[in-house]
């Protein structure tokens, strides 16, 4: 972790000023939006050969190379620890240098039934990261949480309520309640908003429109990823969180909130409890037609892992999936390619004498809350 960020502040900058529109002339190829939506129609009518789709998914291994292949818990904790430095490896975290935990209070407002204070928190060289606290004035349970947005949120606005108009159908459609259900459960919430969401935009485009693929391309171009950004910023936020005394810190997250719940869960053992809400779906079933964030591509990781290894490494903890049996995101084979992921993971589950909880919900793709009795 001795290498900086350097010159990422510029390469951002750059990025903003520069043009954002790609003109492609083609008329049999029709470029689709972002969403969750099956697109297997046009994978039929394209030639896969020509434009590298059959090249793409011939090249992810059936067996990636880090898939756990023992029968004790003595090798799954030595394959653990191996899996995990690995993968901060790619991701770039071993070159992130944590900066020194010392937030600045921004703002107080007395809501109803709660106070929700504005912090922001300097995590690297370089990266400043704001989020909420939503403190309950009665019937505190002691304990905190970590609710993480995903796309479509207005970074951790749409989980306080506070979200632009023009972003209030989405927060809706997605039924981003979960921050106020867990303070609701008297948990003390802290909700952050993720490197290019919310207030953590360059601003390169004039509408709402992600800005994960742009700042991961020049993330990648100086060995780091948005994923690794992501997930080493939620562990510095938690590093402190796990000063102020709480009983225990949980964590919650759907969609691409989701993913970066289950990264945080794996990566950081003062995570208690976690719920994956709308993520659990294999690499090749949503590679390009359906999953195309930046957020979720990081070099060399389709290589050593599918999403059932990730999940695997939080055998030993308190984890909970749900999703929709019509939810997109999870790809052409659907729930075929959900439960093939948790029989990846309940390898390593079976030998704590427990299996994957997953629950499949009646609907598209939302949150449902369908765990938190658990919490």
């Amino acid at each position: 972790m001795k290498k900086r960020i350097n010159g990422f502040m510029a390469l951002m900058i750059a990025l903003a000023m520069s043009s954002s529109t790609v003109a492609v002339n083609a008329t049999t190829i029709k470029v689709a939006e972002p969403s969750t939506e099956a697109t297997t129609e046009q994978a039929r009518t394209i030639n896969n050969q020509y434009n590298i789709f059959d090249f793409l998914k011939s090249n992810i291994p059936e067996t990636p190379e880090l898939r756990f292949d023992g029968t004790t818990v003595e090798q799954y904790n030595q394959w653990s620890k191996k899996t995990k430095a690995k993968l901060k490896e790619v991701m770039g975290i071993d070159k992130l240098e944590a900066s020194k935990m010392e937030p600045t209070l921004l703002e107080t407002k007395v809501m109803y039934g709660y106070t929700r204070y504005k912090y922001e928190i300097k995590t690297t060289n370089d990266l400043v990261m704001p989020y909420y606290v939503l403190v309950p004035k009665q019937n505190a349970n002691g304990k905190a949480a970590i609710a993480i947005h995903g796309h479509g949120s207005d970074g951790k606005e749409g989980l306080v309520g506070n979200e632009k108009e023009d972003l209030k159908a989405s927060v809706e459609k997605y039924h981003y309640t979960y921050a106020m259900e867990l303070l609701n459960k008297g948990y003390t919430v802290y909700v952050p908003d993720l490197l290019g969401a919310g207030e953590r935009m360059l601003g390169i485009y004039k509408n709402n429109t992600a800005e994960c693929n742009d700042i991961n391309n020049a993330l990648i171009s100086l060995g780091y990823s948005l994923q690794g950004i992501i997930l080493f910023e939620n562990m510095r936020l938690t590093d402190y969180v796990a000063t102020l005394g709480y009983d225990e810190i949980d964590c919650i997250g759907f969609s691409g909130g989701g993913e970066a719940a289950l990264w945080l869960s794996v990566m950081d053992d003062n995570i208690n409890k976690t719920i994956v809400s709308g993520f659990l779906h294999s690499f090749k079933d949503t590679l390009i037609y359906n999953n195309r964030c930046g957020c979720n591509f990081v070099p060399d990781m389709w290589k050593y892992v599918d999403m059932g290894d990730i999940l695997a490494l939080d055998a030993n903890k308190e984890i909970y999936i749900e999703t929709g049996d019509k939810d997109g995101l999870n790809g052409e084979r659907g729930l075929e390619g959900v439960y093939e992921q948790v029989g990846i993971a309940n390898k390593c589950f079976n030998l704590f004498n427990k299996e994957v909880q997953l629950k499949v919900c009646n609907g598209s793709h939302q949150w449902y809350g369908s765990w938190m009795d658990k919490f």
